[in-house]
């Protein structure tokens, strides 16, 4: 059970949060003999009167945009269930069997009154999003060789996904207003081949071919829906945008991707590579969304809107990867080395690695604005969805040392990189440079436990390529801001492994920051940059029984 109320930044301005949420779980197990088991997990999880901070109006870059979060979502309920049988007695040529059935449901009201007394009766909104998916896979392993394993799965997901939007501005709480999803229905059906060779004890090659065959509709495409004076459906609000009436899309997607490891030096050195083809269809809010807005003749009045496109093509990612990574002789993990070797500027106890990747996107699926581009034909400003090519790379380093028994220090780096190359600028959702740094101590407790503690210093960078100008781009990053660093403090006790306590400082300078990436807990266009809470303590007990 949790429960969550409005926190303070760094500067002390209260920000507008909070939320009440409680999550069942029950999982079983049953196995009949030591070469079969069959599984069942239920989840159930509510989250009620989640707040969120309040839209405001803002101009970006001249033009007037909605900035924030519109409704609450006042309700949100989740089911989750898996069933799952595998056995490893051979049947055949198959060595091992696994069947898995899954079922989610997902039912959710957000509205823009329920905790906001200042909205106007007239301007009134309220969404019901409902989501459900059954699938399932069946995978059998087979050793075809010595050193060679083979896997092929064979997996099918329905999913249903509805979610009707009423009232809006200028417009009646009972009147139907828009879909953020159409009564979507679509099948993802797959088939995979792996292969694992291990043709010496230090190298391993897999080799993994994928087919993935998606079908899509929109049932009530041609429902009516009146926001203020405009009345539309979905298909003509798509037609208008896109030219393309249709709104049912067949996809065939071919993926495949290599991938090995070669030990060097005993086990001391490892160095990982991986080149492929992957590709993605475009999912239900990317195709889907049809959400007019009230204002039909200016681009301030349309800039609120967000159209779908059920014709996109699927990404295709062609991406190589490559990794090293180095141990010295008593490196067992973080936190934990060999016995003996205290001496600790002679310590082998230490792991670092490097490894960075580079991907080429064909027909990238992009979050855009109307500016009339190739495909589009209005130029009003609405949130559309578009196909670009792109190309996105990445870095990450890690150096981590156990100094002694008790003393141990890690430092990782972080780097992404994003460029629409279609149109020769920077992409959004791209994460700045970040560094964190932690020291850790640990010790045994007499004899009944351990304790420990430790620092942690976390900076990141401004982000200065950003796509936060609504005029040219999407808009959707927010504009260009300042880096920070925030230093929190941690430790705790445990006790015969089965109760432990921590305690924790968060922000110990209470700094006043916002991350680039704002967390969005609902359909938004524009979330706005949310201040993050300033010095926060907190205390956390576990029991294991």
């Amino acid at each position: 059970m949790e429960k969550a109320g409005q926190y303070e930044d760094g500067n002390g301005a209260k920000v507008r949060t909070g939320y009440d949420r409680h999550t069942e779980q029950i999982a079983m197990a049953y196995r009949p003999n030591g070469d079969s088991s069959m599984r069942l997990m239920v989840v159930h999880d509510l989250i009620d009167d989640h707040k969120l901070p309040l839209a405001a109006t803002v101009s970006q870059s001249g033009v007037t945009l909605s900035e924030g979060y519109g409704a609450d979502p006042v309700r949100t309920e989740r089911t989750l269930g898996v069933a799952s049988v595998e056995t490893a007695r051979p049947l055949g040529v198959v060595d091992k069997l696994k069947a898995e059935v899954r079922f989610s449901e997902l039912q959710r009201a957000a509205n823009n009154f329920q905790h906001r007394p200042e909205t106007a009766t007239a301007s009134r909104n309220e969404a019901r999003p409902n989501r459900q998916e059954i699938g399932g896979t069946l995978s059998g392993e087979s050793a075809l060789a010595d050193t060679l394993l083979g896997r092929l799965s064979l997996s099918a997901k329905s999913i249903w996904h509805d979610a009707e939007r009423y009232g809006g501005p200028a417009t009646a709480l009972t009147t139907l207003s828009g879909f953020q999803f159409p009564g979507v229905e679509m099948w993802e059906n797959s088939a995979n081949v792996d292969l694992a060779w291990k043709p010496a004890p230090q190298t391993s090659v897999n080799l993994g071919l994928r087919y993935d065959y998606v079908v899509a509709d929109a049932t009530k495409a041609d429902t009516s829906t009146t926001v203020g004076s405009f009345t539309s459906t979905s298909r003509q609000l798509y037609a208008m945008y896109y030219g393309n009436s249709s709104v049912s899309r067949d996809d065939h997607l071919f993926s495949v991707k290599l991938d090995g490891e070669q030990k060097l030096m005993g086990d001391s050195l490892s160095l990982t590579g991986s080149v492929g083809r992957i590709m993605r269809a475009a999912d239900t809010i990317e195709r889907y969304f049809a959400l007019p807005s009230v204002n039909n003749a200016t681009v301030a009045g349309t800039a609120s809107r967000q159209i779908g496109n059920p014709n996109m093509a699927p990404e295709a990612h062609y991406r190589a990867e490559a990794g090293a990574a180095l141990k010295g002789d008593d490196w067992v993990d973080y936190g934990r080395k060999r016995p003996g070797g205290d001496d600790w500027a002679a310590s082998r106890s230490w792991r670092m690695s490097v490894s960075g990747y580079v991907d080429e996107v064909k027909d990238f699926i992009s979050r855009d604005r109307a500016h009339g581009q190739s495909g589009v034909l209005l130029n009003d400003n609405a949130f559309i969805w578009r196909n670009v090519d792109a190309r996105l790379a990445g870095a990450d380093a890690e150096f981590a040392v156990n100094l002694t028994r008790h003393w141990s220090t890690r430092l990782v780096l972080s780097y992404r990189w994003g460029h629409n190359t279609s149109e020769g600028r920077a992409l959004y959702g791209i994460s700045p440079l970040e560094g964190n740094w932690l020291v850790d101590y640990q010790d045994t407790l007499a004899d009944i436990g351990s304790w420990n503690a430790g620092a942690k210093l976390r900076a990141v960078a401004a982000q200065g390529r950003t796509d936060s100008d609504p005029r040219t781009g999407s808009g959707y990053d927010v504009a260009t801001r300042g880096g920070f660093a925030l230093f929190d403090l941690y430790g705790g006790v445990q006790f015969h492994d089965t109760v432990g306590l921590r305690l924790g400082v968060d922000n110990v300078l209470d700094k006043t920051y916002a991350e680039h990436l704002p967390a969005n807990a609902t359909d938004d266009a524009n979330p706005s940059s949310v201040n993050g809470p300033g010095r926060s303590f907190y205390a956390r007990a576990v029991a294991t029984f």
